[in-house]
């Protein structure tokens, strides 16, 4: 599997709203856009990834290959997506093709077998919007105009069955006409593949992603992604549906269930500070606030409950407060899994993320996930006190 993302335009109408850089490098919640999707497709186990950009925009982007170890395809000619396309063609098998002016706020990669297109509701629908019209879940044809009806959104998966035939087809169409022709797209041509693919379509909802062609898309795109990451509590529960990997032995789902997690605070504490049945005596001791998230961790496979954490949120930092993992679960490379998945959401969010440790072996669990000593806790306990 692997992904292939149009960087190339121009971005004509955006500059006519005074942004000079390209689409894809414009920040949302402070890191560049582009970056938000390939740290989503990296999280969805898509490595390898194609950034298509015009040779006078290669240096910007050149850093996503040192960085993420992108592959960037840049040439001095562009005209429009059906030529970009022609320069990774040979890619196309298990792809996700992106546009560049995408926004995503949630990770709406999903996992099929069959083709399909990403849909959505447009606020305000162009008139040249492709509404597919579908029988059975598959697309028989399309609706071309504005419609308050899920229309094709920048965003599209192309399984390997149905690639030698996009890839036969296309190169019908790589002519000189075709490619200086600005108002052709790269897979208009997919109308006339319809009796010969199975392509279906997937909904997805305009508060998690959008795209932006203007200034106030821009606008907008910020706006849909700062209430998407208010606070981290939506962003852990998609885990469970949408990143869940499939390769691992043990699958795990995050839930919500306080009783269970003052329980296993309990068990916490016991661990570290040893026995301390007086904290029982108390059956709700620890009171949740606002602004702090408790999760249980369910192994999927059998249901029971096998770790417990923590995180508080304020409007700068996320605070990993307390991380615990049933001791039959431990070295199964789940703890890092949890820390990497609220290290994404501390990327994606622009908030630095920190974590409360209580012993030496936890302090190296945390470096070895790129976590760096920022200070320590000390602690005066008056004799009798709790």
């Amino acid at each position: 599997m692997n992904a292939i993302i149009l960087a190339a335009g121009k971005s004509s109408r955006m500059k006519k709203d005074g942004y000079d850089s390209p689409k894809p490098l414009l920040p949302i919640l402070g890191i560049p856009n582009i970056e938000r999707t390939i740290l989503m497709l990296r999280q969805f186990s898509v490595q390898e990834i194609y950034v298509i950009c015009g040779s006078e925009d290669f240096n910007a982007y050149y850093y996503l290959q040192q960085k993420y170890r992108c592959h960037i395809i840049h040439s001095q000619l562009h005209f429009n997506t059906l030529y970009s396309m022609s320069l990774v063609l040979d890619k196309l098998d298990d792809t996700f093709v992106i546009e560049g002016d995408v926004v995503l706020a949630k990770n709406i990669f999903i996992k099929s077998d069959i083709s399909f297109y990403y849909t959505t509701r447009y606020e305000s629908c162009e008139i040249d919007a492709w509404c597919p019209i579908t029988e059975a879940g598959k697309i028989i044809g399309f609706k071309i105009g504005s419609t308050l009806l899920p229309c094709i959104f920048g965003v599209s998966f192309w399984a390997h069955k149905d690639c030698p035939t996009i890839i036969s087809e296309l190169k019908k169409f790589y002519t000189d006409e075709h490619f200086r022709d600005k108002n052709l797209f790269w897979d208009d041509h997919i109308a006339t593949l319809l009796d010969r693919l199975c392509l279906g379509v997937h909904e997805i909802s305009s508060r998690d992603a959008c795209e932006m062609n203007t200034g106030q898309e821009y606008q907008n795109a910020q706006g849909m992604c700062a209430q998407y990451y208010h606070n981290c509590e939506q962003f852990i529960l998609d885990f469970n549906d949408k990143l869940k990997d499939q390769h691992k032995e043990i699958e795990i789902a995050f839930v919500q269930d306080l009783a269970s997690c003052q329980k296993w605070q309990l068990r916490l504490l016991e661990y570290v500070d040893g026995p301390a049945d007086h904290l029982f005596d108390n059956p709700a001791p620890f009171v949740y606030h606002n602004g702090e998230h408790p999760f249980m961790v369910k192994n999927a496979q059998s249901g029971e409950y096998i770790a417990y954490f923590d995180v508080a949120e304020s409007s700068d930092y996320i605070l990993l407060r307390r991380l615990f993992i049933d001791e039959r679960y431990r070295r199964q490379g789940i703890g890092s899994k949890i820390v990497n998945y609220i290290k994404l959401y501390a990327i994606l969010s622009n908030k630095e993320m920190r974590v409360n440790i209580y012993e030496k072996e936890a302090e190296h669990f945390y470096s070895a996930l790129g976590m760096k000593l920022y200070f320590k806790t000390f602690r005066f306990l008056v004799e009798g006190s709790l």
